[in-house]
């Protein structure tokens, strides 16, 4: 069994995945979390793609869930870029999108 530290009182999210490269050799993480530590990997900067299923259902409750919460210092808004659409069975829709390292506009060559 093997174990791993991110941090003393606050897990670095940057520190723990350079541990899982260096130890396991792990180069990607599939992500599946709820919204804070969506939030989290996100306003360090550390999510590439964000792939999406759309279901056709609408609720609009107070406090449902979100994909991305982030209630300190979310840093600025991350802008998308579209990787591809596709629609599945039972009219879900499956986005993906690369998360772009500068505002549109303010980069060179997008990945």
């Amino acid at each position: 069994m093997s174990y791993l530290f991110g941090g003393k009182s606050r897990v670095d999210l940057r520190v723990t995945l350079r541990k899982l490269r260096a130890r396991f050799g792990i180069r990607k993480l599939l992500l599946e979390g709820g919204g804070k530590i969506n939030g989290s990997f996100l306003a360090a900067g550390l999510i590439d793609e964000l792939s999406l299923l759309v279901a056709p259902v609408a609720d609009g409750s107070v406090g449902t869930p979100s994909l991305f919460d982030v209630p300190e210092n979310p840093g600025p808004s991350r802008h998308l870029r579209l990787l591809s659409a596709e629609r599945r069975r039972g009219d879900l829709l499956w986005v993906r999108y690369r998360v772009r390292r500068r505002a549109p506009g303010r980069e060179g060559r997008s990945r």
